[in-house]
């Protein structure tokens, strides 16, 4: 996996950013109703896709390696 913070920034609209940072957070609204909590180690993630630096279908791999499931 390469390193999240050395790639270079995506160019999406401050629109999108704000979408995706919204989509997020109501995710984690709707996770924390089922008692369940990222972790802080994963926030990068998360961040590097609300800034386009990575897409959606980019999340789960990174989030499985990070915390080492197959």
């Amino acid at each position: 996996m390469d390193d999240i913070a050395t790639r270079p920034k995506a160019r999406i609209s401050v629109a999108e950013i704000e979408r995706r940072r919204a989509a997020l957070r109501q995710a984690d609204a709707s996770n924390r109703i089922e008692n369940e909590f990222g972790s802080p180690e994963s926030a990068p993630i998360f961040e590097a896709f609300i800034q386009g630096e990575i897409e959606m279908h980019e999340i789960l791999p990174r989030l499985k390696a990070l915390h080492r499931h197959p």
